[in-house]
C-alpha cells in the first residue's frame, strides 16, 4: 500500500531571531511537504536557485527514504536498495535492516582481490548488486584459513573454523576522514579505550556500484588502474566543470547516485533500552592472539579477527548526485545525546539548539587555536598552518573526545569537546522540529511507539558550492550577505560532531598542505590544510558550471565536506575517496589502513604486504 509509504512533514521557516533579513518572497513559508520512501530526483527549482529551507527540506526527504524498512533480502534481483512500502516508517518493532543498511560497503564494491562478489551475473542483474553481503579482503594483508574462502576474515572467537553471515553494517574503518581517533567518554572503560571507540562504515548505492562495475574501476589511485582520472582531471582543468554524468571516458557517476558515511558506538544498557537509537549488528575488528587457532590456521598479531555484536547508529552522512548538482548535495544527521558534558548532561536539545550558555564556551579543551596558513612562494614553515598547544592532557569525563596521531604537528594527546565549533543554524533547528512533529503524528495514526528518528536531527546541508571570500581567514558569517552558504558557518563548514570531531575537520577549506621544498622539506605537514597553492595563489577545491566569480580565478574554495572531497574532483575522481582509494585490502583496527590525503592527492603511493600505504617522493 504506498499510502503507508507516505508522511506529512511541514518545515517552518526559522523565526525571527534565528533567520537573517530576506526578501519578502522569500520569508513566504514552503508548502507542507509529502515525503515517501523514494527519495527525491533533486530539490525542487534545482540545487544552484534554492534556499536553506528548500536544501533542509530536501535532506530530510532522502533521510527519511534512506531510513526506511528494506524489502525482504533474497538476494534476487532489486531487493537490496529498495523499500518495503508495507512497513510504517521508524516502526521499533521492525527489526530487520534499513534501505541504505542494504547498500554495497567498500569490500563489496572495491575488494581486496578479484571481482566484487555476484559480477559474473553480469548487467542483467546489475553485476551480483543483490547478492547478500560478503566483505573480501586481500589474503596478504589479512591472512589465509584453511577453511575459508581468499581474503575473509576469521571470527576472533576461540577455535572458531566458520563465518557467520556477515551483519549489514561492516565496520571496516576506525578513524575519521583522517587517522583521529574518536571515543564516547561516558562509556566504561573495559581494558584501555577501545571500548569507548566510534567506528565507521562506507556505502554506495546501486547506481553508483553499477556504475564502478561496469567499467571495473577497481584500482584506485594505483599506477596500472584504468581509471580515466588523469583525463578527467584534465577535463575538469581545462573546462571548469564535471563532464556529462554516467559517462565511460571520464569519471563522473550517473545522477541518483549516493554514498553514505555512518558512524556507531557502543551502547550503555540504559542507551539499549531508551527507544533512542537505531541499533542493528555490526561486525567490529580487533588483532588476533598468536595462541589462538582462528578458521584452522595459528593467530598472528598482524591479522585482524571480527567480532559481531550490538551497537547503535550516531552518526550520518548521506551525498547524492543530483541533476542539478553535479557537486552532490551534501547532509548530515546526529543522534541527540552526541554532545554532553563532563558531568554527562545534554549540550543540545533534540532539535539542535544550545541548552544554558548561548556560545557553549570554548569548543574543546584545551582550546585548539589556528595560526592560518598564509600565501607564500615560496611556502616556508613561517607560512603554513600552526596549531597550539602542541599538547593536550584533557579528562574528558563523560565528554566526547578525540586523539589525534603521534608525529603529526596537531596537537598531541586527548583533546575533550564541549561544543561544535559552529552551532546548528536557526533554519535547520526549526525544520528539525517539523520534523520531529510530523515523526510524531506519523507514530500516533499508525499506532506504533515513538520512532527512534525523534532523537535524530539534521545538523547541516551543503547544497551548492560558495567561494571563500579572503582566503587564509575563518567564515564568520555574516547576516547582511545574501549567500546563506557564508550567512551559516556551519553551512560552509559543515561537519558531523562524531565523523568530523577534530579542529581541522570542524573547520576545513581549502586542500591538504603539500610537502615544503627544499630546505625545509622534512617539516612535518601531515594534516595541516591550506588555502593556497603551492605558488601563493588561492586554492579552488570545487569547479562546477564554468564560473569565473568577478573575474576572479574559476571554481570555488569551499568548505566543510563538499570542499574536503572537492579535492578528489579536481584529481578526476567525481569527489569520491573511496574510488581513489581503490581495494580494500584490510579492515582498519589500531592502524590506518588507507591512503593519507597527501599520498592521495601526490598520486603516488606504494603498499607493502600488511596493506598499509606509505608515500614516495612527493612532489
Amino acid at each position: 500500500m504506498l499510502s503507508l509509504g507516505r508522511l506529512v512533514l511541514c518545515l517552518l521557516l526559522a523565526s525571527s531571531a534565528h533567520a537573517a533579513p530576506a526578501a519578502p518572497e522569500a520569508m513566504k513559508p514552503p508548502p507542507e511537504l509529502e515525503l515517501s520512501a523514494v527519495p527525491p530526483a533533486d530539490i525542487p527549482g534545482g540545487a544552484p536557485n534554492a534556499n536553506l529551507h528548500d536544501a533542509a527540506r530536501f535532506a530530510w526527504q532522502v533521510f527519511v527514504a534512506l531510513n526506511w524498512a528494506a524489502a525482504p533480502q533474497t538476494g534476487a534481483p532489486g531487493t537490496r536498495d529498495s523499500p518495503d512500502l508495507g512497513q510504517s516508517f521508524g516502526d521499533p518493532a521492525y527489526s530487520g535492516p534499513l534501505v541504505w543498511e542494504t547498500f554495497r560497503s567498500k569490500a563489496e564494491v572495491l575488494p581486496g582481490i578479484g571481482e566484487p562478489h555476484g559480477h559474473e551475473a553480469g548487467k542483467r542483474r546489475d553485476y551480483g548488486y543483490d547478492d547478500p553481503p560478503q566483505d573480501v579482503f586481500d589474503p596478504a594483508s589479512v591472512g589465509s584459513y584453511a577453511s575459508l574462502p581468499p581474503g575473509h576474515v576469521p571470527a576472533c572467537g576461540f577455535g572458531r573454523t566458520a563465518a557467520s553471515a556477515p551483519p549489514w553494517i561492516n565496520l571496516s574503518e576506525a578513524f575519521e576522514a583522517g587517522p583521529e581517533k574518536v571515543f564516547a567518554g561516558h562509556l566504561p572503560v573495559r581494558g584501555d579505550d577501545g571500548y569507548r571507540r566510534v567506528l565507521y562504515t562506507v556505502k554506495v548505492n546501486r547506481k553508483q556500484y553499477v556504475y564502478i562495475a561496469e567499467n571495473q574501476w577497481y584500482g584506485g589511485g594505483d599506477p596500472d588502474s584504468t581509471i580515466p582520472s588523469a583525463n578527467t582531471a584534465d577535463y575538469i582543468a581545462r573546462y571548469y566543470r564535471a563532464p556529462p554524468p554516467g559517462t565511460a571516458d571520464y569519471v563522473s557517476f550517473p545522477s541518483g547516485a549516493m554514498e553514505v558515511k555512518a558512524a556507531w558506538r557502543r551502547l550503555t544498557k540504559a542507551e539499549r533500552s531508551s527507544g533512542r537509537f537505531r541499533i542493528a549488528q555490526v561486525r567490529s575488528y580487533r588483532w588476533q592472539q598468536p595462541k589462538r587457532p582462528y578458521a584452522g590456521s595459528a593467530g598472528s598479531r598482524l591479522h585482524p579477527c571480527y567480532v559481531d555484536e550490538v551497537m547503535g547508529l550516531i552518526g550520518l552522512h548521506i551525498k547524492v548526485k543530483t541533476p542539478s548538482a553535479p557537486y552532490y548535495v551534501w547532509s548530515t544527521f546526529e543522534q541527540a545525546d552526541n554532545l554532553r558534558d563532563a558531568a554527562g548532561r545534554p549540550v543540545e536539545d533534540v532539535n539542535g539548539r544550545m541548552i544554558g550558555r548561548s556560545d557553549g564556551g570554548p569548543a574543546t579543551e584545551p582550546l585548539i587555536v589556528s595560526r592560518n596558513a598564509r600565501p607564500a612562494a615560496p611556502e616556508s614553515p613561517d607560512s603554513i598552518q600552526g596549531l597550539s598547544p602542541a599538547e593536550a592532557h584533557s579528562k574528558p569525563g563523560k565528554r566526547l573526545y578525540y586523539a589525534n596521531p603521534p608525529g603529526s604537528p596537531t596537537p598531541q594527546g586527548v583533546v575533550a569537546v564541549n561544543r561544535r565549533d559552529h552551532a546548528i543554524p536557526g533554519p535547520v533547528i526549526e525544520a528539525n522540529a517539523c520534523a520531529h512533529r510530523a515523526l510524531q503524528r506519523h507514530a500516533e495514526a499508525r499506532r506504533i511507539r515513538s520512532s527512534p528518528w525523534a532523537y535524530y536531527k539534521l545538523v547541516s546541508v551543503q547544497w551548492r558550492p560558495a567561494d571563500k571570500p579572503h582566503p587564509g581567514t575563518d567564515v564568520q558569517g555574516d547576516s547582511g550577505t545574501s549567500d546563506e552558504v557564508l550567512r551559516y558557518p556551519a553551512v560552509y563548514y559543515m561537519a558531523n560532531i562524531a565523523i568530523e570531531t577534530s579542529h581541522r575537520l570542524q573547520v576545513w577549506s581549502g586542500q591538504i598542505q603539500r610537502p615544503l621544498p627544499p630546505p625545509y622539506a622534512v617539516t612535518p605537514v601531515n594534516n595541516l590544510i591550506t588555502d593556497f597553492n603551492p605558488d601563493g595563489t588561492p586554492a579552488k577545491n570545487v569547479q562546477f558550471d564554468g564560473n569565473a566569480p568577478d573575474g576572479r580565478i574559476p571554481g570555488y574554495n569551499m568548505g566543510g565536506c563538499m570542499g574536503c572531497h572537492g579535492q578528489m574532483q579536481r584529481a578526476g575522481f567525481d569527489f569520491s575517496f573511496i574510488l581513489r582509494r581503490g581495494r580494500v585490502r584490510t579492515p582498519e583496527v589500531d592502524e590506518p589502513q588507507r591512503a593519507s590525503l597527501q599520498e592521495m592527492l601526490a598520486g603516488r603511493e606504494r603498499r607493502d604486504g600488511s596493506g598499509s600505504a606509505h608515500s614516495t617522493t612527493l612532489p
